[in-house]
């Protein structure tokens, strides 16, 4: 399902890419990742890392404060935050001169080449908007509906029911080491 985008914001400045309204979306259930034109997709990944004070041991990233991205659809804005976009394991980088050390947060982004049907402005929206949003598609009228979904409630006292297929792991993820 395709949709038009009136305008994408990161933290609250636009994206230049997306300024005249021209950038379209795809709504795709089977797109595990969010996806960005491969022109812009350094630039927005970018605009969502942020450093980590205190160098931590450990940190799930998706729970570290940072920019919102928001998706203008017109009628609707989609709103994401880093708990929606993030990498959980962040990135340390040591610097081997000075032996310099941070501690990075990092977003979980799919760039999208360009194609002949869709142009070199195609976003697509995969799982971490279609997990925050319930959709309705209406097929007659060739249009799609956004509301926000209702996540259910969870007890950690009480036993599973259920296994959560691809739920995160009930330790902190161990960040990856570059050495530079």
């Amino acid at each position: 399902w395709q949709l038009q985008i009136r305008g994408i914001k990161v933290g609250g400045e636009p994206v230049e890419l997306c300024e005249a309204g021209d950038c379209i979306a795809i709504a795709d259930t089977g797109t595990s990742l969010l996806g960005v034109p491969k022109q812009a997709a350094q630039h927005v990944h970018w605009l969502l890392a942020r450093n980590v004070d205190g160098n931590p041991d450990e940190l799930d990233c998706r729970g570290h404060p940072g920019p919102e991205i928001e998706f203008d659809l017109g009628d609707f804005v989609v709103t994401l935050g880093p708990e929606e976009y993030s990498r959980p394991a962040g990135l340390r980088v040591v610097t081997n001169a000075t032996n310099e050390t941070q501690f990075i947060c990092r977003a979980q982004l799919l760039p999208v080449d360009e194609a002949p049907a869709l142009g070199n402005k195609a976003w697509i929206l995969g799982e971490p908007v279609l997990r925050k949003y319930y959709t309705a598609y209406d097929w007659a009228g060739s249009r799609i509906g956004f509301a926000p979904a209702v996540q259910p409630e969870v007890d950690p006292e009480s036993p599973r029911t259920h296994r959560v297929v691809g739920a995160p792991p009930a330790e902190l993820p161990t960040p990856t080491v570059v050495y530079i």
